[in-house]
Formats: C-alpha cells, sequence, structure tokens
C-alpha cells in the first residue's frame, strides 16, 4: 500500500483527471476486488451479477462468479458501493459503443485502437498501463513530493485493498485468503503490513 490510510484511494479516485469511464471503472474494481490484473483482464461480462446498469448500481451484495486465479483457482468477489456505480455508468454509457458480435470481455479496448484484439479484449498490459497513466495524472495534480504516488501499478492498488480489508475484518484471516485468493502467510502478511506512516502512529501516544 502506498503513503497513508487510504491515501491511493483518495489521490486517484478525487483528482479531477479526465478518466475515460472504462479506466474509472478499472480502477475502481480494482480498489473495490483486490483482483489481480491479469483477473481483471480475464473477466467476462457473463460473470457479472447482475449486468444491467439498473440492477448493479442499486443492489448491494454484487459479484463476479467464478474469478480465474493463480493455480487454477475459481472464486467469487464482492462489488462494494463504487465499484458498482462505476462499472453501471461505464456499461450504460461506453461499453457498448466498443462491442463487436464477438466481445464477451467485460472490460473493451476503445474501438478507435487499431491493434486492439478482434474481440476487443484488454490485455493485462493494457491494465497496467491504464492504471500506470491514471497514477502519472494524479500526481500532476497533488502538491508535495510526499504525495506523489509514482509508478502506480494495479498490484499497488491490491496491496491498499488487502490492507483496508484487514482493518475492517478485524484481521480476519479466512476472508482475507477468501477475497485475495490466496492461502501464503507470506503473502497474506505482505499484503496487510501498514505502511510506516500508520505504524508510526500506532506508538505515536503510548
Amino acid at each position: 500500500m502506498l503513503g497513508g490510510e487510504g491515501e491511493v484511494q483518495e489521490q486517484v479516485l478525487t483528482a479531477g483527471a479526465p478518466y475515460l469511464l472504462l479506466d474509472r471503472a478499472i480502477v475502481q474494481t480494482l480498489l473495490g476486488t483486490g483482483l489481480r490484473h491479469t483477473e481483471i483482464a480475464g473477466l467476462g461480462l457473463a460473470q457479472l451479477e447482475p449486468r444491467t446498469p439498473v440492477s448493479l448500481a442499486c443492489l448491494a451484495r454484487r459479484s463476479t462468479s467464478g474469478v480465474r486465479g493463480k493455480g487454477r483457482t475459481s472464486r467469487s468477489v464482492f462489488l462494494g458501493r463504487d465499484a458498482r456505480t462505476a462499472l453501471a455508468d461505464y456499461l450504460e454509457a461506453e461499453r457498448d459503443g466498443d462491442a463487436t458480435d464477438d466481445s464477451t470481455a467485460l472490460f473493451l479496448a476503445a474501438c478507435s485502437i487499431a491493434a486492439r484484439r478482434p474481440d476487443g479484449r484488454l490485455s493485462p498490459r493494457s491494465i497496467n498501463t491504464i492504471v500506470g497513466q491514471i497514477g502519472a495524472i494524479c500526481d500532476l495534480q497533488v502538491a508535495g513530493a510526499d504525495r506523489q504516488l509514482g509508478t502506480l501499478r494495479p498490484h499497488d492498488l491490491r496491496h491498499t485493498f488487502a490492507y483496508l480489508l484487514s482493518q475492517a475484518s478485524g484481521h480476519n484471516r479466512a476472508e482475507l485468503e477468501r477475497r485475495l485468493g490466496h492461502s501464503s502467510d507470506r503473502y497474506l502478511k505482505l499484503y496487510t503490513n501498514p505502511p510506516d506512516d500508520i505504524a508510526a502512529a500506532y506508538v505515536e501516544d503510548l
């Protein structure tokens, strides 16, 4: 996780950047689910439950099913309010314009991109590029080097999700395993290790 508690969320989601709805939906889904960039690229529209914009935005406990992770694992992940809203906006106003009869992916590259895949599916590298560009835009809009995100990667958003989930769940190991698709103590500790400014605050008034 970069910066202080919620710092990545605050900077990425409140900066006045000219995001495409696609970009916003990808970032919100990464922050709201902790999925890997390969898992985001692999999501199909049919995995979204429900997939109509109105139902998705209004109903709690919406999820994506059958997310394929490492080691041929499969899991369902819940979508929080912000992720649902961003996805609903993207589905309602942008995705159809980039879709073809062969487009089964949830996230599609713009149809104006000559080098895009025939079915429009984004590659994991494209996800990296989108997140990196958003990080760069945010850095242009914040004052002070200590608030710079630097090279922002999808895995940074996964770390942020893991840390915040750990806090919200009372460090529930089973929940962390289930949502992150990890059972290794080494990785769970890595994802939930607080940054120095938060760790320092723990002992400030002891």
